[in-house]
């Protein structure tokens, strides 16, 4: 693209303008010869800094390329000796990798709350036992055990990093959340009759409600006022 013309630069102004009249195109000042040179000083395309993968983004890619490759292996090969073993064990050795790749990527996140972290690997741990227990002749010991389990240590965990941390609302409130969340899923396990051992299910609902009572009562003033304005109690 060729300009005709000259370089003017605004006293006023104190900036460099291109212009046949030869006056600021912005309040309109005569301008003088300037001494910028548009072959040297003027970028069209300003250079910028182009982002590098970090070794964790390089990592996950690299985990993520072979949980895909290992998976369509043991699936292919599973397909073609179904005959001989009988069993889908692919698909157990697929979810088993999956949840290595979800685990990584969520521990290592740095944009996922800490609390939405300790729900997820609840959920992921849940699902893995589940379908392990599933491949075994679902003899329900993921649900009666297992899952309970996981809700004690998911509540735990929750306290000791809330206690440990002096948090502001929404950070606070999360915690809150989650460990709400947490002590809602063995008593479901237990109202749809998919635990052996009801009172396992109905204790870890308690231990987490009193986890949750307990991280309420050692808060800070201030978090409880912010609370009952929000939820009116």
């Amino acid at each position: 693209m060729q300009m005709s013309g000259e370089i003017m630069k605004c006293k006023n102004c104190k900036v460099d303008f291109f212009s046949r009249t030869e006056r600021c195109p912005l309040c309109g000042t005569e301008g003088e010869l300037s001494h910028f040179d548009l072959q040297k000083d003027c970028y069209f395309y300003p250079e910028y800094a182009v982002p590098k993968s970090s070794k964790l983004d390089i990592a996950k890619k690299i985990l993520l390329f072979l949980t895909i490759a290992f998976s369509s292996i043991a699936i292919f090969v599973n397909i073609f000796s179904l005959d001989i073993q009988g069993s889908l064990w692919s698909l157990l050795l697929a979810s088993c990798l999956f949840y290595t790749l979800i685990s990584f990527k969520t521990i290592f996140s740095k944009k996922m709350h800490t609390g939405s972290k300790i729900l997820i690997q609840l959920l992921l741990l849940s699902a893995l036992a589940i379908i392990i227990d599933i491949f075994t002749g679902f003899r329900r010991w993921s649900t009666s055990f297992v899952v309970p389990s996981l809700s004690i240590v998911s509540s735990l965990v929750i306290v000791f990093v809330a206690a440990g941390r002096r948090s502001l609302y929404k950070e606070f409130s999360g915690y809150l959340l989650t460990s709400f969340l947490v002590s809602i899923i063995p008593a479901l396990l237990c109202l749809i009759k998919l635990s052996t051992h009801v009172w396992v299910g109905y204790a870890a609902f308690l231990v987490s409600l009193l986890m949750l009572l307990g991280l309420y009562v050692f808060s800070e003033k201030d978090f409880k006022n912010e609370m009952k304005k929000r939820f009116h109690f």
